[in-house]
């Protein structure tokens, strides 16, 4: 694997941002392999050149020390070992895999007035041991695999790659840092596939029993029907589920541990969340089309994905829209902001796809924005209100 690493600047700007806030607890949180080790490594790096001593900085990799470290009296006598004075950082990286990690963690802030930064893999864990025990105090950061500007960082524009070669390979093989985009389809499958067996082994095995077979044919399901409403009987009846109940605790899981993201369904005419169906993204086209690799892949699908997960970046909160009877791919906001609308589309050559997309828009009555987002350039006979954009355009868009 070629040895290429980029500076997640947007990460590093809000883990700083947060740097005078020392009674709270940072954690940084995401689905395993994102990168959230080498941005911990990232940030202590950028602690030491912003003037902060090596000696008060305390990091440690527990994923890497697990044999050494592998108990909270252990965790809490190496942290008092190694802190020399009172607010020192502490940097603890997968800290879920030790059992009481919270009350060491709780111990060391009142000791030692230690400013705390920490990553976990599961938000379940996290979430609930940190609001029983430090009752609030605490906030998170959510680290996601690359965006497309990050990747383009990775894998600049040359001779042989242009802008529309480098987002095709993006979504076949998405953001994960470990994978490198210039290996074969073979390999790069079996990595992908390596990381969801361990989000499997380490993340939810551990916490509950499973059936290898019933988890394959959910997960199988769910990524083969990325972009279509789904209701719990269809996820039943597509992972060959007896009972609903099951597909919802083994989707609860894959949830927590950030394999998937759900946007729940928005009436955009009568202003509220629908509590029927579902659309569910998962984190990363690569794991996508590495769990489905052998089946035809769905370009419109990783598209739609693309587009959903750069949302959540941006600190949208996403839904599915639906107006009167149609519906519109993404209703999207930010805190105290109007609604934004969404619609994608991998071609719009045909005229019936280009009139179907627009459909929505044109029977909008709404002066909220909306845009289109395609694979296509030059196009037509759009309705006045109605953004087109290029996909990696909008992708590569500050915001």
């Amino acid at each position: 694997m070629a040895n290429r690493q980029i500076l997640r600047t947007d990460y590093i700007s809000e883990l700083d941002s947060f740097r005078k806030d020392r009674d709270l607890i940072k954690v940084i949180t995401g689905v395993r392999r994102c990168g959230k080790s080498e941005l911990m490594k990232q940030f202590r790096q950028h602690l030491m050149n912003n003037g902060v001593p090596e000696s008060e900085i305390i990091y440690i990799d527990l994923e890497f020390d697990r044999y050494r470290v592998d108990s909270e009296r252990m965790l809490y006598d190496t942290i008092k070992r190694r802190a020399q004075k009172e607010g020192t950082y502490l940097l603890i990286d997968e800290v879920q895999l030790i059992h009481g990690w919270e009350r060491v963690i709780t111990t060391v802030k009142n000791e030692l007035k230690a400013n705390i930064y920490i990553t976990g893999s599961n938000s379940k864990v996290l979430s609930n041991e940190l609001a029983t025990h430090l009752t609030g105090r605490f906030v998170t950061i959510h680290v996601m695999p690359l965006s497309f500007r990050e990747y383009i960082d990775m894998y600049p524009i040359d001779d042989s790659n242009g802008y529309t070669q480098r987002l095709q390979r993006y979504l076949m093989w998405g953001g994960m840092p470990i994978i490198d985009a210039d290996d074969s389809p073979a390999k790069n499958t079996a990595v992908l596939r390596a990381v969801f067996d361990s989000i499997v082994n380490n993340d939810i095995r551990r916490r509950i029993e499973i059936d290898q077979s019933i988890l394959e044919n959910l997960t199988t399901f769910m990524m083969s029907n990325v972009g279509n409403l789904t209701s719990s009987n269809r996820i039943r009846e597509g992972a060959y589920l007896g009972d609903p109940r099951t597909a919802e605790k083994y989707l609860d899981e894959l949830e927590k541990c950030y394999l998937f993201y759900k946007a729940d369904r928005y009436d955009i005419l009568g202003a509220k969340h629908l509590r029927t169906n579902a659309k569910f993204y998962p984190v990363d086209m690569g794991l996508m089309n590495s769990i489905l690799y052998g089946h035809e892949i769905d370009e419109s699908a990783s598209l739609e994905c693309a587009v959903f997960l750069e949302l959540k970046r941006r600190g949208y909160s996403v839904s599915v829209g639906s107006f009167k009877n149609k519906e519109i791919d993404f209703t999207a906001w930010k805190p105290n902001s109007d609604p934004e609308f969404f619609q994608v589309a991998v071609n719009l050559n045909d005229p019936r796809t280009l009139a179907r997309e627009l459909d929505s828009f044109r029977k909008m009555d709404v002066k909220y924005r909306k845009v289109l987002i395609t694979m296509d350039r030059d196009i037509y006979d759009v309705p006045d209100g109605v953004e087109v954009i290029h996909a990696v355009d909008w992708l590569l868009r500050d915001y």
